[in-house]
C-alpha cells in the first residue's frame, strides 16, 4: 500500500537532510516523496535532486514561487498511483517508524479513512508533546471534535494526519492563506466516508518559532482564514449540511479571536470593524454551538446576538482585572 509523501520546499536549507533523511529512514518502504522545490533562492532545489539521484522512491517538482499551498497543489495529481496520502513541512522531521504503526494500522481496519497521531512542539531545544487519547470516531463525531477546539479536540494540521484516498480526492488548498490546513482538513472530514482514528504515540515534530514562521505571530490576522471558509461554502452550494459545518468553524474562530482583540488595544482598533462586520454575517447562517460548558454556550450566543456589546463588555471587564 503505497504512500505519497508531499513536501513543499522553501529556503530551508538548513533543516532539509534532517526533514527528508526521518522520511526516507522509516521502516515503512512503500513510500512515493514528492520533493516541490518551490522556486526557493537557495540549495534546496540542488539538495532534492541529489536525493532523488540516490532513492528511487523520491521524485522531484520543480516550480516558480507561489506559496506552500500552490506546491501542495503541484504535487496532488502525482498521487493517484498511492492510495495513501500525507504532509510534511520541510523544516519539520519524523519520528522512527511511525509511518510503519499508521499503516498497519490503516491496513487492518479499512473501516478508517483518516488516522491521526501525535506531535511534539520542538522550540530550540525545548520539546513538548501534543497527544490525543486513543479513539476512534465516526465522521459525524471527528466533524464535531474538529469544530470544538477543546484540548482533547482534532487540530487543523494535515502534516498530522494519514488519508485514505477518497478523503481527499479532488480537493486543494486555496492558494494565497496562510490558514490553508483549516478549510482542506473541514472539508477531508466531511467528504469522508469512514472513521477517524487517533493513534497515542508522537509521530511528528513541529518546529515553531522559525524565523519567519506564522507562529511566531502574536495575534494572527483571520480575516484570510474568513475568505477561506467564505470559498468553500461557495464551493458547497446548496448543500446545508455543509454550510453548518463551515460556518462553526468560521463563529469558533471568531469567538476565540474576539477574546485575544480585546487585550491588545491597538489591533482592536485597526481590526475591530472588520471583524464586527464578519461576525453580523456569520450569526445571520446556521452554526453548532458546540461548547461543553452551559456558561461558555450561553456567552458564545449572546457574543453573536450583540457582538459589539459585548467586545465592550469583555475589554472593560479586562481593564477591571488589570487594575486589580
Amino acid at each position: 500500500m503505497k504512500l505519497a509523501v508531499i513536501v513543499p520546499v522553501y529556503k530551508v536549507e538548513a533543516y532539509l537532510h534532517q526533514c527528508i533523511d526521518s522520511i526516507l529512514s522509516q521502516s515503512y518502504r512503500e513510500l512515493k516523496v514528492i520533493l516541490v522545490d518551490d522556486g526557493s533562492p537557495d540549495g534546496c532545489g540542488a539538495i532534492c535532486d541529489e536525493y532523488a539521484a540516490r532513492d528511487s522512491r523520491v521524485l522531484v517538482l520543480h516550480k516558480a514561487n507561489g506559496g506552500l499551498s500552490s506546491a501542495r497543489n503541484f504535487a496532488l495529481p502525482y498521487t493517484d498511483d498511492c492510495p495513501l496520502v500525507t504532509f510534511v513541512d520541510s523544516d519539520d522531521w519524523l519520528e522512527p517508524g511511525i509511518y510503519q504503526s499508521a499503516v498497519s494500522y490503516l491496513q487492518q481496519h479499512p473501516e478508517v479513512s483518516i488516522l491521526g497521531y501525535g506531535h511534539n512542539k520542538v522550540q530550540d531545544t525545548c520539546s513538548s508533546p501534543c497527544l490525543m487519547p486513543e479513539m476512534t470516531l465516526s465522521r459525524e463525531e471527528a466533524l464535531d471534535s474538529y469544530l470544538t477546539a477543546n484540548k482533547l479536540a482534532i487540530e487543523a494540521t494535515v502534516w498530522s494526519r494519514i488519508y485514505r484516498r477518497q478523503a481527499i480526492e479532488g480537493l486543494t488548498f486555496r492558494e494565497g492563506s496562510k490558514w490553508e490546513d483549516n478549510v482542506y482538513s473541514l472539508e477531508a472530514f466531511y467528504q469522508s466516508t469512514g472513521d477517524f482514528h487517533a493513534l497515542p504515540i508522537v509521530g511528528y515534530n513541529y518546529r515553531i518559532q522559525r524565523p519567519g514562521a506564522i507562529t511566531a505571530t502574536e495575534i494572527p490576522d483571520l480575516r484570510d482564514l474568513f475568505a477561506d471558509i467564505e470559498e468553500s461554502i461557495d464551493r458547497h452550494a446548496g448543500d446545508p449540511a455543509y454550510l453548518e459545518y463551515a460556518n462553526t468553524l468560521a463563529v469558533r474562530s471568531l469567538w476565540y479571536h474576539f477574546r485575544l482583540l480585546c487585550r491588545a488595544s491597538d489591533r482592536y482598533k485597526e481590526e475591530v470593524t472588520d471583524y464586527l462586520q464578519i461576525a453580523y454575517k456569520l450569526r445571520c447562517r446556521p452554526f453548532r454551538n458546540l461548547f461543553r460548558s452551559r456558561s461558555k454556550r450561553i456567552k458564545f450566543r449572546l457574543f453573536l446576538i450583540a457582538p459589539r456589546a459585548f467586545v465592550m463588555g469583555r475589554r472593560a471587564f479586562n481593564k477591571l482585572k488589570n487594575k486589580s
